[in-house]
């Protein structure tokens, strides 16, 4: 072997070492970024084979990493996402992203909202899925204004029927997502609609607006509800059917979970109450 030779395969050899080299450092970098993410992350194959997970997804089902990687989806107490990886995989496919709130129960018991982003992922031909998972936090019922100061609610409520100050974020780059919802939010409306109205996906639409505003698109669609149905509860004598149907809810039972959901009572006990507030002054 001549000389020559010799010192090109050695370079080969270095020029491989060092991009080995930085592979790993930018693996290393890859996964402590994830571990510093709040949401859990699993990277799964088709067949909810996992491949990879970080800190917050270990935190959320109660296994350590190594037990997960030797596990399917499947076997994790995760059934509303099994339900929907069954059933819509080939939409995940070409829609490129699926995202959906539901309860997550714990080993302990307990019942946790969760919203859940599942992405569309292809590499060399081989598919992949990105499920990220997002616990939501407990929202500062609105009703707490109500019960330190009964006159200041009914005051603003009287005022939504008029013209008066948005309940959205002024100035922000959110201004057509915000406008959409306030035309429209009396109609059957979901994320899918707004996203596909202002042009975006609703995997990229949830991301913004979460980071402007710390809410999920369906928080502002139900917030805006809410507020022209006390409007129409106080303003009004129609029953609960009639206001559920004009803000927006195809079912009562639907609006009644909600509004309880908000407010820590019923359409029928907040209505109650605002009066009997409204005649003792």
């Amino acid at each position: 072997m001549s000389r020559t030779m010799v010192f090109d395969s050695c370079i080969s050899e270095q020029h491989t070492y060092q991009v080995t080299q930085q592979l790993e450092k930018e693996l290393r970098l890859t996964n402590l970024l994830m571990d510093c993410v709040t949401d859990a992350v699993f990277w799964v194959k088709p067949n909810t084979r996992i491949l990879y997970v970080n800190d917050a997804a270990c935190s959320l089902v109660g296994y350590s990493r190594e037990e997960l990687l030797c596990m399917s989806i499947q076997y994790l107490n995760l059934e509303f996402l099994m339900e929907v990886w069954l059933q819509h995989w080939e939409t995940i496919k070409q829609k490129g992203s699926l995202y959906f709130e539901s309860l997550y129960k714990t080993q302990a018991g307990l019942s946790l909202p969760v919203q859940t982003t599942v992405t569309y992922m292809e590499e060399d031909g081989r598919e992949y899925g990105c499920i990220s998972i997002r616990e939501i936090k407990k929202r500062q019922p609105e009703s707490f204004q109500l019960q330190q100061n009964p006159a200041l609610d009914i005051v603003e409520t009287k005022k939504s029927s008029e013209p008066c100050k948005s309940i959205f974020p002024s100035g922000s780059q959110l201004n057509q997502v915000f406008k959409f919802i306030e035309s429209n939010y009396d109609q059957s409306i979901g994320l899918r609609d707004v996203a596909q109205a202002v042009g975006y996906s609703p995997a990229y639409l949830t991301d913004l607006v979460r980071r402007h505003t710390g809410e999920t698109v369906n928080h502002w669609i139900i917030k805006r509800r809410m507020v022209a149905a006390r409007t129409l509860l106080l303003e009004t004598d129609q029953c609960v059917n009639q206001i559920a149907e004009a803000v927006g809810y195809q079912h009562e039972g639907h609006f009644f979970r909600q509004f309880r959901q908000y407010h820590d009572t019923t359409p029928h006990a907040w209505r109650k109450m605002q009066r009997q507030v409204a005649t003792s002054q």
